[in-house]
């Protein structure tokens, strides 16, 4: 049933005078009935001259106990002396306050309230919402019968809102049923004019408001094509934009429209379970899916394993295919720093960023474009001119430092070649010249990559000359390497002396597995910063070091953090024997982290490879 048709049904409902029954709103969990209520039916009862009150059912055990909430919510509307009984209902609240007083709130609200009771009140222009009735521990024909006696005795206007499914249907609850409910109203979400509502909160972020507005019709197509009418999962949706939307200000609107399909579907399917926060780091092949991923992935998985599709067990990426992408498969673009986010709640900027940019197209540098002509075997095809061109620009730019530090193992080992085959007039000591300083200018980009440096070290050189240069280029990774592990242990350093809580925890999930997180880090700096933080800050270091170590095999990962926690317990073991007059806790805190360290230390000699 449409919103509309419900609008009208309930403005029926309340000018009609004196009815006797209740109006069901029935939907499932989390499809905004409540905000339903609170943002459009409130406001209809409300232009009718409605006092409106909600009451939520869940947990509530006992009937006395809904009364009592009831009469609560009463409170507020007895300041109107209308009649004797709001009179008397108004003494009485002067004498409830009295009594809360005198027993300073210790008092039960069966004593509290003894002997008042709801009846006596005037419900005339009231309506009240009960909602949650399946999550009610009292039966449900108990319930059902308290608000029949409002609905049949006192004329009371009420919708209860409800999940029907859920509901423990005892005896006699479908006559009861019968009885008091008049209108069951099926609920579903209207998407389109629920989101204007959803995006109001974001209004004080203009910018963020804006984009929303303007992509209204892309983001509801989505919600509607994946059925999706639980407004705690759009919530959370919209949320994960909002925290994406600064990296997308300038971005190419294709690529906009890929990243608010990644984050529907991501955050769709961690929110319904499918993919727990655990996998943050596990990217279950959601990467490898593009257009050509079904025709040929898939069929090739089939042929493997010599079933027919229905009988063979599907991976978790195809299935994932099938429930999002069948359809939208072309606008799909896995970016690891939103799947991340969306499973782990830590947003990683700047690999967003770089994620952005690596999807525009490539602009190749004119260095690049000489270096790909020359060095490849087919330079022997090139004409004279283009040769001794292409010769002379790539030892210009290999001198001014424009190639990567592992380019310069390819450069020697086809200029040497040039050289012993008389291609060209240079000398080796003036390529050697050219690659060190290129070498010395290139490392200052900071831009190293394992898996290449791996790959050149993997095969030997037939000039040995080569390999001198590979040598100088791995020692070079290395340094770069190192100030890079540097830098880390200085980020944790630095994020203590700011005592940013948050971004320890992001610290430490950073670094989870890293070998080099302690490695090269200074632990005097480590432990003069430990002593300076607030103590619940020293709790959670302590917490989040004794969490990096839980496994039972650590030892084989991070046993190279032994010597940097022994120091760092040195450090702390002589402060708390030199410092007798510590405060507690705070010395207690200390005395933690000490005993912390050295179960550590031992677990991690326990597992460490033999």
């Amino acid at each position: 049933m449409t919103t509309n048709h419900i609008e009208e049904i309930f403005s029926d409902y309340i000018t009609t005078d004196k009815t006797q029954f209740a109006i069901l709103l029935n939907g499932s969990w989390g499809c905004g009935k409540t905000y339903f209520w609170k943002y459009t039916l409130e406001n209809i009862a409300k232009q009718n001259d409605y006092k409106t009150i909600y009451v939520s059912l869940n947990g509530i055990n006992k009937i006395e106990t809904l009364d009592h909430q009831l009469f609560i919510k009463l409170l507020p509307f007895i300041s109107n002396q209308e009649n004797k009984i709001i009179r008397n209902a108004t003494a009485f609240f002067g004498n409830v306050f009295n009594k809360l007083s005198s027993h300073y709130l210790k008092s039960s609200l069966s004593e509290v309230f003894k002997g008042v009771s709801i009846d006596t009140f005037n419900f005339s222009k009231y309506i009240i919402c009960f909602d949650d009735l399946e999550r009610c521990q009292i039966p449900v024909k108990e319930v059902l019968g308290f608000i029949n006696n409002l609905v049949e005795h006192k004329n009371l206007k009420t919708i209860i809102l409800a999940h029907e499914p859920e509901i423990i249907k005892g005896d006699g609850y479908e006559r009861i049923k019968e009885k008091i409910i008049g209108r069951d109203l099926k609920f579903e979400l209207d998407i389109a004019s629920t989101l204007p509502n959803l995006f109001a909160k974001y209004q004080d972020n203009t910018a963020f408001y804006d984009f929303l507005s303007g992509q209204t019709a892309v983001i509801t197509d989505i919600l509607i094509e994946y059925k999706q009418d639980n407004l705690r999962i759009i919530s959370f949706y919209l949320d994960t934009l909002s925290k994406i939307y600064p990296g997308l200000k300038n971005a190419d609107p294709k690529y906009i429209q890929e990243i608010i399909l990644f984050s529907a579907v991501i955050a769709i399917e961690y929110k319904k379970g499918g993919l727990p926060s655990s996998d943050y780091s596990d990217f279950k092949d959601l990467d490898i899916i593009d257009e050509h991923y079904y025709s040929i992935h898939i069929a090739n998985t089939s042929r493997k394993s010599g079933k027919e599709d229905s009988d063979r067990v599907k991976k978790y990426a195809e299935v994932f295919y099938e429930r999002y992408l069948e359809k939208n498969v072309k606008t799909y673009f896995f970016y690891p720093s939103i799947y991340s986010y969306v499973l782990s709640g830590y947003f990683d900027k700047t690999q967003f960023e770089d994620e952005l940019k690596r999807r525009y197209p490539e602009i190749i540098p004119k260095e690049t474009q000489a270096f790909r002509a020359l060095l490849n075997y087919k330079f022997r095809e090139l004409s004279d001119e283009d040769f001794k061109t292409l010769t002379k620009n790539v030892l210009q730019y290999a001198e001014e430092g424009k190639y990567f530090i592992y380019d310069y193992v390819q450069i020697a080992n086809f200029f040497y070649y040039f050289i012993n085959n008389k291609l060209i007039s240079e000398s080796k000591e003036e390529i050697d010249d050219v690659i060190k300083k290129g070498l010395d200018l290139a490392k200052k980009q900071k831009a190293i990559n394992s898996k290449i440096l791996d790959n050149l070290l993997h095969f030997a050189d037939e000039n040995p000359d080569v390999t001198v240069i590979k040598k100088l280029v791995k020692e070079i990774h290395y340094e770069i390497k190192k100030e890079e592990y540097v830098a880390n242990g200085n980020e944790l350093i630095e994020c203590l002396v700011n005592k940013d809580e948050l971004e320890l925890s992001a610290i430490f999930k950073k670094h989870e597995l890293s070998k080099e997180f302690f490695q090269y880090a200074d632990d005097k700096l480590l432990f003069e910063a430990l002593l300076k933080i607030p103590n619940k800050q020293l709790f959670n270091f302590t917490e989040l070091l004794q969490s990096r170590y839980t496994s039972s095999n650590i030892g084989e990962f991070l046993f190279e953090d032994a010597e940097f926690l022994s120091k760092l317990n040195v450090s702390l073991s002589t402060y708390l024997d030199e410092n007798e007059n510590i405060e507690q806790p705070r010395k207690y805190l200390l005395s933690s982290l000490e005993t912390g360290l050295i179960v550590i230390i031992d677990h991690l000699n326990n597992t460490r490879k033999k």
